[in-house]
């Protein structure tokens, strides 16, 4: 009987050791934490230890940090049909968890995309004379037009060289 017991109450400590495992979560610092319950948005959290509920809910970490990113080698065409192979590095940064998580579906995929697009439709305004003489004024209308996009995602683009 005591055997019995004492078995029970092994089992006992194991399973709230498991339950308190699972609701113990830990943020680091430039992380923020997205909770959701059943894939719906229920709270964001900030860096530290965050207590939720087991098996029920589920926590996205996103980096908040500023993130550099360079793109793959892109031939794009002047206004003066010369072929140009250039490639840019953006430096961007998540200020909205949420909106990055649930606005898009890779928000680092959309933004290497929605920079190559940017890319053409910027050297191809402009000629090679101007490209190679303004690359400062290309990477600010670059950077403009891109946080036009990338706001709804809740991205910030700190800054572009070309």
């Amino acid at each position: 009987m005591e055997a019995a017991i004492g078995i029970i109450i092994a089992v006992i400590v194991i399973v709230v050791a498991i339950i308190l495992g699972a609701s113990i979560k830990i943020v680091q610092q430039g992380y923020s934490g997205v909770i959701t319950r059943f894939g719906r948005f229920r709270r964001e959290v900030q860096p530290g230890l965050t207590i939720i509920t087991p098996f029920l809910d589920r926590m996205v970490r996103v980096d908040m940090r500023e993130t550099p990113r360079t793109g793959d080698r892109q031939d794009v065409i002047t206004r003066d049909n010369v072929a140009v192979a250039v490639n840019a590095t953006i430096f961007s940064q998540v200020i909205e968890p949420r909106a990055a998580l649930f606005n898009v579906s890779d928000y680092y995929v959309a933004i290497d995309q929605q920079a190559r697009t940017t890319l053409r439709n910027a050297f191809g305004n402009v000629s090679l004379d101007e490209a190679l003489s303004s690359r400062e004024q290309i990477n600010a209308n670059m950077q403009q037009q891109m946080e036009q996009v990338t706001d709804k995602w809740g991205i910030r683009i700190n800054r572009i060289e070309i």
